[in-house]
């Protein structure tokens, strides 16, 4: 428990900011709405002049645009990647920090099995995103109500949200495992871009690409805004290929966690 308050405390800072960055882009994006909607035609044409594969990339689908809720499943394309950052950066810090401020050593010959350290620093982990998304969620919902008139369905807004703290927690699970599996982390910011454009990168080309196989190797393509919003519900091949991606990484930091030798200098 001591351990878990403790990685509450530290990176309670962090998600605070982490917290405003994203609500302030979020909030930002949708500030435009009220202008586009007032020359929605013109918009609309400008927008159907750009090439279909940016259109696509940037998550632009022109329909949605005559909707508060359709304009935010643009939106979220973009708070979507900074929530991925914010979520990989907390993955691969957790366990690394520990070797790198040469804090291991003094944490490890405290009474508690490895497993039960690496499980608070996860339930910890976990809980800030989680009060990370149902922040950004509430003051998002009150954003869109405040640009427009529209009736949102909260059902569907609920598993937006949802996917939302979904691919934190996996994009976490990946940081973790690769935080476990390096033998030592000098600094937590460059590896955690490094695999989150690597996986953008991957979600271009999976969107640009006649098949849809690509979509499976990177969870930007998992939890489309724009396929709730038109279906009110996940699809479920990849939802489920999420959930595998998790417990296999998580339950892979564990193994090699509890058996490494962890080097405090």
């Amino acid at each position: 428990m001591n351990v878990f308050i403790q990685e509450c405390k530290m990176n309670l800072k962090n998600t605070l900011l982490w917290i405003v960055v994203l609500c302030g882009l979020g909030g930002l994006l949708l500030s435009f709405y009220p202008i586009i909607h007032s020359d929605l035609e013109n918009f609309m044409a400008v927008m159907d002049n750009f090439p279909a594969p940016m259109k696509a990339i940037m998550g632009i689908i022109t329909e949605n645009f005559k909707t508060a809720f359709g304009f935010y499943s643009f939106a979220q394309t973009f708070t979507m990647l900074f929530a991925g950052i914010q979520a990989t950066n907390l993955g691969v810090g957790i366990v690394s920090k520990e070797s790198r401020e040469k804090t291991a050593d003094f944490l490890l010959t405290k009474p508690i099995s490895r497993m039960n350290i690496l499980h608070a620093k996860t339930s910890a982990s976990i809980l800030l995103l989680a009060v990370t998304s149902i922040t950004y969620s509430l003051i998002m919902y009150i954003v869109i109500l405040s640009v427009s008139s529209d009736v949102v369905d909260i059902g569907t807004y609920l598993v937006v949200s949802l996917s939302f703290f979904l691919l934190q927690i996996i994009f976490f699970s990946i940081g973790l495992v690769v935080s476990v599996l390096a033998k030592k982390i000098k600094s937590v910011l460059p590896v955690t871009l490094g695999l989150i454009f690597f996986f953008y990168a991957i979600s271009a080309f999976a969107i640009t690409s006649e098949s849809d196989k690509l979509r499976y190797l990177t969870p930007f393509q998992y939890f489309k805004p724009e396929y709730v919003i038109k279906n009110g519900s996940f699809e479920n091949s990849y939802v489920v290929t999420g959930l595998i991606v998790f417990v296999v990484c998580v339950a892979a930091s564990y193994a090699v966690f509890c058996k490494k030798d962890v080097h405090a200098v």
